[in-house]
């Protein structure tokens, strides 16, 4: 390491980075340069204090990526920061840059007041080195005969003009726990530029938003996503009462498209589970990262870390005793959204 240099990344080496990045071996053969410059040109977020790099011999040969998140939790809002866009140049792996700079970042967020960090990974134990814990509980497919109800007076397309605000106020109203207790982890979007930062970093490829009125207001929405013909729900959210709501819009998304099945995220709604399990549907849960024999590879599984327990025990109004996390964020109440993924 006496030969590297670790720093943030300089605004004109933009392309430098997305070189480095493009080494990325994507199954479906698409190019790493333009998957991550998505995450440079669309997230409003971006700066390049928040790419840190590992310089030896004048090339970038590592990058780690900083995505400042503010999360909802114990109804409060906490600055969270994703890590993201994490790669290493085959030729200086198992050298100990990628933790080194890992560490680097995790001391960079700690200083710019972030308490949490979130990543999603299969290198359960690599990150475990330096604090980060597997949480979340994976994601479930729905293999759905579909359901014959009229309970949707309208299912519809998002139109941006017409229903911003009615996203906005689903999104809360869902979050805040009308259908049980609040979602905790969830990424907060208090206002219309959150939204349309996250339309545009969600949709890998394009997703579809579909809306639902069952009355006088809408009740419910569902983004969704198709990734080379296996749909993906990336989010939901409605009001208490619109569960069979929700039901109608999952038809309409896959009216069409010539699939039986659809990916969920494990978040819970007893509402929509009780529902879906009366329409005769087969889910299949994909094992949680603890459940998987340790020689198989675990699947990708979001992992958390506390960045500064006494900076977090004062957000959340609390004491620094115990496992704040586990307290406050258990991974059965952890609901992150694949729309907010970075």
């Amino acid at each position: 390491m006496a030969d590297t240099r670790l720093r943030t990344l300089r605004v004109d080496e933009i392309e430098a980075l997305l070189d480095l990045l493009d080494g990325w071996p994507f199954p479906d053969g698409q190019s790493g340069r333009d998957f991550f410059r998505r995450y440079i040109e669309l997230d409003p977020a971006f700066e390049g204090r928040n790419v840190w790099v590992a310089e030896r011999g004048g090339e970038l040969v590592s990058c780690v990526q900083i995505f400042p998140r503010r999360v909802r939790i114990a109804g409060r809002v906490l600055p969270m920061g994703g890590i993201g866009s994490v790669f290493t140049r085959p030729e200086h792996r198992r050298r100990g840059v990628a933790g080194a700079l890992l560490e680097r970042v995790i001391g960079a967020m700690r200083e710019r007041g972030m308490v949490l960090s979130y990543l999603l990974a299969e290198r359960l134990r690599w990150y475990g080195q330096y604090g980060y814990r597997p949480w979340s509980r994976g994601w479930r497919t729905l293999h759905w005969p579909g359901i014959d109800g009229s309970a949707a007076r309208e299912v519809r397309r998002y139109d941006p003009a017409a229903d911003a605000g009615e996203l906005e106020r689903l999104w809360s109203v869902y979050a805040e726990g009308a259908a049980g207790p609040p979602l905790d982890g969830v990424v907060d979007r208090g206002s219309e530029a959150d939204w349309q930062a996250s339309f545009r970093l969600a949709g890998t490829p394009e997703e579809d938003v579909w809306i639902a009125d069952g009355g006088s207001q809408a009740t419910a929405y569902l983004r969704v996503a198709d990734f080379n013909g296996r749909l993906r729900v990336l989010e939901w959210g409605r009001e208490s009462d619109g569960a069979p709501v929700l039901c109608e819009l999952l038809a309409a998304a896959m009216t069409g498209r010539g699939v039986e099945a659809i990916r969920m995220p494990l978040v819970r709604d007893a509402a929509l589970e009780g529902l879906l399990a009366a329409a005769g549907t087969r889910i299949d849960t994909r094992p949680a990262w603890n459940e998987v024999p340790p020689d198989a590879t675990p699947p990708a599984t979001w992992m958390v870390r506390s960045l500064d327990d006494d900076a977090l025990a004062r957000r959340l109004g609390t004491a620094n005793a115990g496992d704040l996390l586990a307290r406050y964020l258990p991974p059965e109440r952890f609901a992150f959204w694949e729309a907010d993924r970075f």
